[in-house]
């Protein structure tokens, strides 16, 4: 007999509606910061702590270099990083470099994390999802519950294409698992999703978003942001003794697949290999020489 599970979709938070009765929330705000909270976990990040307004992310900051911490005060306003903020809210931005310095994040977005918060007001668990990570946020989902709730943090209080896509992705995978009874914006998603195109930046070009987002400069931001399933992170709300929200990772790899790569090397910097002398036994060995095996997780090949 196959398992029974439930999706139920909310297409934009800020709207001050009944929330469903769900098991687990995932949140999703593709463009950007979900995307981002993913990013710093993929990257060695340790806490994250999402707040509402930039100037609940100042007063936080001031809070945790009194306690001897040294935040890294991130998010946007419009798209851009809000006065006397170290960064904006751009995936492409952040580095190991940024990690290494700041253990823990603070940060505000007019979105995503306005989303996180209102879905951890349920009292269910909340984990943070992009397409970067679908599958993994999906897996993990399903260890806690059967009745998943997909929160599209939207914009402007309205849907949102690239998150309504990402949502539909999930439902996606998630009907493979077993028997889903899918709510009706549960099948909208589904449907958004099953008739994209093979290439998913010009599809999610199509929301008002991005079109704005590659207007003020951030196009790289929007190809990075459509990668799929190539994340094993999965970013969970807790808490700490103070009452705050803190994001931490709580499967995958620390950094599972960094845009950083080891150059190919060159003819000009490759070593020469030494010349190998003639073994006299060799024709009384026998060598059995097999492929090398490599496995890769979560990663598909493009």
């Amino acid at each position: 007999m196959s398992e029974r599970y439930e999706a139920d979709v909310v297409f934009s938070c800020g709207n001050d509606e009944f929330l469903p009765s769900v098991d687990v929330w995932l949140v999703i705000d593709v463009l950007r910061a979900t995307t981002v909270m993913t990013r710093w976990f993929e990257l060695g990040g340790t806490e994250l702590y999402p707040v509402k307004t930039p100037d609940d992310a100042r007063h936080l900051v001031r809070e945790l270099q009194e306690r001897g911490s040294s935040p890294l005060l991130m998010g946007e306003v419009n798209g851009l990083p809000p006065e006397g903020f170290d960064l904006g809210n751009s995936p492409v931005e952040l580095t190991y470099e940024l990690i290494r310095e700041h253990y823990c994040g603070v940060m505000s977005t007019t979105n995503g994390t306005v989303a996180l918060l209102e879905a951890a007001s349920s009292g269910c668990p909340v984990i943070a999802a992009s397409l970067r990570n679908t599958s993994a946020c999906l897996d993990y989902a399903l260890s806690i519950g059967r009745r998943i709730g997909i929160m599209c943090s939207g914009r402007k209080k309205r849907p949102s294409w690239e998150d309504t896509l990402c949502a539909g992705a999930v439902i996606d995978e998630l009907n493979t698992r077993g028997e889903l009874f899918m709510t009706d914006s549960a099948q909208i998603a589904l449907l958004t999703w099953q008739n994209r195109t093979p290439e998913l930046v010009p599809y999610v070009m199509k929301s008002t978003h991005a079109q704005y987002l590659e207007h003020i400069g951030f196009d790289e931001d929007i190809a990075f942001c459509c990668e799929h399933d190539v994340s094993t992170v999965v970013p969970m709300l807790t808490g700490d003794k103070k009452g705050h929200n803190i994001l931490r990772s709580v499967a995958g790899s620390a950094r599972p697949y960094p845009r950083e790569v080891l150059p190919t090397p060159s003819a000009e910097t490759e070593q020469p290999k030494p010349e190998k002398k003639p073994d006299p036994f060799e024709e009384l060995l026998t060598y059995t020489k097999k492929p090398a095996q490599y496995f890769f997780i979560g990663k598909k090949d493009k």
